[in-house]
């Protein structure tokens, strides 16, 4: 999905500016390909019966817990500034052939955060999980 996300921004930016979308598509589905091999090959940790072991470094899950959000919200927060000032201080950089681009930069951190808030999730929430999957073994 950190493929997919940005290409399809990049396609509809394409679309937009009465360009041919086929680079934004072909990237969306090299990036839904690429979740669906990485998904695959995760499927049988997945879908294990094992225990899972413990975690060891508790002191590092918290401080990951606790910087994900921040960690989010600058990284989005820089790229999204990064691309204002190459569109505002480059030549060409609202030009109809640039913007897809720029779409696929401010795009491109998002899925990438989104994982991040997701395994926060799992963190925060990971003695409901533990024993919602005790519960069902």
């Amino acid at each position: 999905m950190i493929f997919a996300i940005p290409g399809a921004a990049q396609a509809a930016t394409l679309a937009a500016t009465d360009q041919s979308p086929e680079d934004g598509l072909v990237l969306t589905g090299l990036g839904l390909v690429m979740s669906a091999v990485g998904w695959l090959a995760a499927i049988a940790p997945r879908f294990t019966r094992t225990v899972p072991s413990p975690a060891d470094d508790v002191a590092r899950t918290a401080r990951y817990v606790r910087l994900a959000p921040g960690v989010f919200i600058g990284v989005v927060a820089a790229m999204l500034a990064i691309v204002v000032i190459f569109m505002a201080v480059t030549p060409r950089g609202t030009s109809p052939d640039v913007l897809p681009i720029m779409a696929f930069l401010a795009a491109f951190p998002v899925p990438v955060g989104a994982g991040m808030l997701y395994s926060r999730h799992l963190h925060l929430n990971r003695d409901r999980l533990y024993s919602a999957w005790l519960e069902r073994r």
